[in-house]
C-alpha cells in the first residue's frame, strides 16, 4: 500500500515544480548522516519533487526549537529529543529511528584505575550538557551509583587527544569515531556502553513539527520515504556512499579508512532482527521516558500517549478531502435521501448484530474463562515462579516453585528469597539484580541456591518489575528454569574433554615414537625428509642425513641375547641423542640402523656430526658386551637433487664403510 502511495507521491511530483525543504544535523558531516547525503546526491529528492538544504550543526543551532519554530523543516536529534517533547516543545513529531541502538558511549585510556565503571566516581568527564542527560548515559551511571555530583563535568573540545594527554580521565564519544582514532595511534582504550548495562535506545531520529505536517503534509511523507530509500541504500552502497562524503561532505577531513569504520559500526546499530528499518516503538519510548523519570528530569506526573509522539501516515495527506464537495444541489438531495434509507437499513443490521455478538460473547467469555483456568493450573503446575513485593518478600510461589526448593507454600509466604541463597555468591552479583529491577529493567542470569534439604541446585532466572497504570514499579515477578543438570554435564564435558585431549596427544606421540628407544620411528623419519625436501625445493636450503649401522650386532644377539642386544641399542640412542646438535633430528631406521637428518646442514658439517658420534661410542663401555664401533654413510641433497637417490646413496656409502674395515664415516666431503 505504502509502496503505491509512493508511485502517486512521484507522479505528482513530476507534475510540480521543486519544492525547496531544509534538514538541520546535529554535528558536522560524517557517514552518520550518510543517507541524506545519497538521497541528495542520487536524486531520490528530486525525484519526489523536493530540493533539499542539508544544514551542517554550529553552536548557534538549537535543533529542537529550531524545528518546532519551522527555522527548518526537519531535524536529526537523540534521545533527548523525547524529554524535550514532554517538557518544552509538545509539536514535535518524531519520524523515523535511523540508528535502534545509540553509539553513544564513555571512553577512556585504558588505565588501571578505570576499570570498572564505579571508578569513574572522582574522575574528570568532557561531555556537552546533552550528552550528559542523554537518557543512556545518565542512566547507566545512575544506576551503578554515579549521581551528577560523583563525577567533574568539563567542557568538551569533542579531541580524543585529550584522553591520550589526561586533560580528561573520561569523554562521551561515538562507538562509529573516536575509538578508530585511538587504534591508529597505537592507544588502548576502555569503552563503557550503555547497551551492556540494559539501556538500549534510539539515536539519529529523523524528526519535524505538527506546524510543518499540518500545512505540507506531502512533503513530509515524501521527505521522509525519499530519506528511508537513501539510507537502505547508503547501508547496501556504502563505498559509494563514502565516495560522496569525500567529495562534497568531507569538512572534518576525515580519512576513507575512518568512514569505512564509522560506517560497519554504525550499520549494525541500524538493522535488527525482527525490527523494520527505521520504526519507532511507542514501547521503547515508554523505557526512555521512564529511565528519564527515575533521573528526575520528567516535569509531569500526567499519563502520556506515547503513539501520539511518532508519525503516522494517513491518506488524507495525499487526496485533500475537500476535493469529494458535490456541486450540484439535486445529486446532493438524492445522495441524503439515499443516506436515510442506508441508515434505517443499517440501524436494524446492528441491532441484529448487537444481540448477536452479545450472546457470542458470553459464549465465549464462559469458554475462555474455563481456559484460563485449565492454563493457570497447568502454570501452576509447570512453570516455576514467584512474585515479591518491593522490599523482597514473597507474596506468591507456584507449585513447581515449591516442588524445586522443597519448601511448602506457607514456609516461603512473607519470607525474603534470601532464605534460598547459597553463601557463596557474590554480594555484588545481588547488587547489581537489585540496580536492575529497582530502575525499571528485566533482570536475566544464573543463580545457585540451596534447597531445604541442603542440596545445591542451579537456576536461570528472569525477574521482570510488575507496573501499574502510571507506570509505578509495585512488585517483581520470577520466573527460573532448573538447569543443575546442564551445569553438571557441561562440568563433566570438560572434564572429558581435557582428558581426550591428553590421551589424544598421547597417542599422537606414541604413533611417531620407536617404542624401545623412544627415538623417532620410521614414519616420522619419512615425514621429515618429505617436509626437508619441500623446503629444499622451495627455498634451496641444503640439508644432510646421515645413516648409522652397528657393526657386528648381530654377534650380540646371538652371543648374549635379544635383551642384551636391546640393551645395547637403547644405550647407543642415548649416545647419539647427547651427540647431535638441538637442530637435528634422531631416528631409529630399523633394526640396528639409525639415521640423523641435520636441516641447513652441508656435507662438511655432518661429516662432523657423524664422527663425534663415532668417536664417542667407539671409547664407550657397553654393559656385558665391552666395547662396539659403528660404521656410517653422510650424503646431502644438493649433490642428489633427489630424496630416494640421497638416501640410497648415504646407504651405499654406510657399506663401504663396513667393507672398507668398519668402525668408519665415509661421506662426500668437499
Amino acid at each position: 500500500m505504502k509502496l503505491l502511495l509512493f508511485s502517486i507521491f512521484i507522479t505528482i511530483s513530476l507534475q510540480a515544480q521543486n519544492k525547496n525543504v531544509s534538514l538541520v544535523l546535529p554535528w558536522k558531516h560524517q557517514f552518520q548522516f550518510a543517507g541524506y547525503y545519497v538521497a541528495k546526491e542520487l536524486g531520490f529528492y528530486k525525484n519526489v519533487g523536493l530540493d533539499v538544504e542539508i544544514k551542517e550543526f554550529d553552536t548557534s543551532i538549537k535543533i529542537s526549537q529550531d524545528v518546532v519554530n519551522q527555522k527548518y523543516d526537519f531535524g536529526v536529534g537523540h534521545s533527548f529529543l523525547i524529554l524535550d517533547k514532554i517538557n518544552r516543545f509538545p509539536d514535535i513529531i518524531l519520524l523515523n529511528a535511523i540508528h535502534q541502538s545509540s553509539p553513544m558511549v564513555l571512553l577512556s585510556k585504558k588505565r588501571k584505575d578505570i576499570k570498572t565503571i564505579a571508578d569513574i566516581a572522582g574522575k574528570k568527564v568532557m561531555a556537552s550538557h546533552d550528552q550528559v542527560d542523554g537518557a543512556p548515559i545518565n542512566s547507566m551511571l545512575f544506576s551503578n551509583g554515579l549521581t551528577k555530583d560523583s563525577y567533574t563535568v568539563i567542557e568538551p573540545s569533542f579531541n580524543v587527544i585529550d584522553i591520550i594527554n589526561s586533560k580528561t580521565d573520561i569523554m562521551t564519544s561515538y562507538s562509529s569515531n573516536e575509538p578508530y582514532t585511538l587504534e591508529q595511534k597505537g592507544v588502548e582504550y576502555t569503552i563503557f556502553d550503555p547497551k551492556d548495562y540494559g539501556y538500549d535506545f534510539y539515536s539519529d531520529i529523523l524528526f519535524t513539527s505538527k506546524s510543518m505536517l499540518n500545512k505540507n503534509p506531502k512533503e513530509v511523507e515524501k521527505f521522509r520515504i525519499a530519506s528511508l530509500e537513501g539510507w537502505k541504500y547508503a547501508y547496501n552502497h556504502t563505498d559509494e556512499a563514502i565516495e560522496i562524503i569525500l567529495k562534497k561532505y568531507n569538512t572534518q577531513n576525515r580519512t576513507k579508512k575512518a568512514l569505512e569504520f564509522e560506517a560497519k559500526t554504525l550499520k549494525k546499530l541500524a538493522f535488527k532482527d525482527g525490527v523494520n528499518f527505521g520504526e519507532i516503538n511507542p514501547l521503547k519510548l515508554k523505557e526512555i521516558t521512564t529511565s528519564y523519570r527515575l533521573l528526575g528530569l520528567v516535569n509531569t506526573k500526567e499519563k502520556i500517549d506515547f503513539d501520539s509522539f511518532i508519525y503516522n501516515f494517513s491518506i488524507d495527506y495525499i487526496f485533500n478531502k475537500n476535493s469529494l464537495e458535490k456541486k450540484n444541489s439535486n445529486w446532493l438531495e438524492f445522495i441524503h435521501n439515499l443516506y436515510f434509507k442506508l441508515f434505517i437499513f443499517i440501524s436494524i443490521v446492528i441491532i441484529f448484530l448487537t444481540l448477536y455478538f452479545r450472546f457470542r460473547t458470553e459464549k465465549l467469555l464462559k469458554e475462555k474463562t474455563v481456559e484460563l483456568i485449565l492454563q493457570n493450573r497447568i502454570f501452576n503446575d509447570n512453570v516455576c515462579s514467584s512474585k515479591t513485593d518491593l522490599d523482597g518478600n514473597i507474596t506468591y510461589v507456584s507449585d513447581a516453585f515449591c516442588k524445586l526448593t522443597g519448601y511448602a507454600c506457607e514456609e516461603l509466604i512473607s519470607k525474603k528469597h534470601n532464605i534460598l541463597k547459597d553463601s557463596q555468591t557474590t554480594q555484588e552479583l545481588y547488587q547489581d539484580l537489585w540496580i536492575t529491577i529497582a530502575s525499571g529493567h528485566i533482570w536475566r542470569g544464573e543463580l545457585k541456591n540451596i534447597k531445604k534439604d541442603g542440596s545445591e541446585y542451579w537456576i536461570n532466572t528472569i525477574i521482570s518489575p510488575l507496573l501499574d497504570n502510571k507506570s509505578n514499579i509495585v512488585a517483581y515477578e520470577s520466573i527460573i528454569q532448573d538447569i543443575t543438570l546442564k551445569k553438571l554435564l557441561k562440568g563433566f564435558n570438560a572434564k572429558l574433554e581435557q582428558e581426550v585431549k591428553k590421551q589424544t596427544q598421547k597417542l599422537e606421540k606414541l604413533a611417531i615414537t620407536d617404542k624401545l628407544t623412544t627415538l623417532y620411528n620410521r614414519v616420522k623419519l619419512d615425514d621429515d625428509l618429505a617436509s626437508n625436501y619441500k623446503h629444499f625445493q622451495e627455498f634451496n636450503e641444503n640439508f644432510t642425513v646421515i645413516i648409522i649401522d652397528i657393526d657386528f650386532f648381530k654377534n650380540v644377539n646371538d652371543t648374549y641375547g635379544h635383551q642384551v642386544g636391546d640393551t645395547v641399542l637403547c644405550e647407543i640412542s642415548e649416545l647419539i641423542k647427547r651427540s647431535v646438535r638441538s637442530t637435528d633430528i634422531v631416528g631409529r631406521w630399523g633394526g640396528e640402523e639409525f639415521m640423523i637428518i641435520c636441516p641447513k646442514t652441508d656435507i662438511n658439517s655432518a661429516y662432523e656430526v657423524a664422527e663425534n658420534i663415532r668417536k664417542k661410542i667407539e671409547v664407550h663401555d657397553f654393559s656385558r658386551v665391552g666395547k662396539l664401533t659403528i660404521s656410517a654413510g653422510v650424503c646431502d641433497i644438493a649433490s642428489n637433487k633427489n630424496l630416494d637417490s640421497m638416501v640410497s646413496k648415504a646407504d651405499t656409502l654406510l657399506y663401504d664403510a663396513k667393507h672398507s674395515g668398519r668402525n668408519a664415516v665415509h661421506g662426500d666431503k668437499k
